[in-house]
């Protein structure tokens, strides 16, 4: 019976150091904790943590307020965008058999809805003729030549 109880008092002793080791442990983890919090929450000038999450909250709503109104006038600015010139097409040709260069020329100046104008410039050796033929979603107001399909089929592969 006498060793049990010094086998239970080693026990105890042995248990008790290493309990007053962890605790010393466990103080000196708490000490450095409260150093790194200190130094964390105060911060460059004496501001907090929750100062710093504050303004970071307050300039992330503005950037989404401005992420709003920027997709508003884009969305704006593609539906208008398809009312300017955004195709064309050039076809050069020679409109006389008898020679010459591929002076005259046809140019197919389209928006995003195929309404625009087509130009045909007729160059000859004494004189100069320039057409203009109006379109509206694709159809001219007037008979439109071979060169100026040919133009207008251009425009409308080169873009699109």
């Amino acid at each position: 019976m006498p060793t049990t109880i010094t086998n239970l008092s080693l026990f105890a002793l042995i248990l008790s150091l290493i309990c007053l080791f962890l605790i010393g442990f466990l103080f000196w983890q708490n000490l450095a904790f409260n150093r790194v919090r200190k130094a964390f929450f105060a911060g460059r000038n004496g501001r907090d943590l929750e100062n710093v999450l504050m303004e970071l909250t307050q300039k992330l709503q503005l950037l989404e307020d401005e992420k709003t109104v920027l997709e508003a006038s884009l969305a704006s600015l593609k539906t208008s965008s398809t009312f300017a010139i955004q195709q064309i097409g050039v076809h050069r040709f020679n409109p006389f058999a008898d020679g010459g260069g591929n002076f005259s020329f046809t140019l197919a100046l389209l928006d995003g809805h195929n309404t625009g104008v087509v130009i045909t410039s007729m160059h000859g050796r004494e004189q100069n003729r320039i057409y203009a033929k109006q379109l509206a979603h694709g159809k001219a107001e007037t008979q439109l030549t071979e060169e100026e399909e040919h133009a207008i089929a251009l425009a409308n592969t080169k873009f699109n």
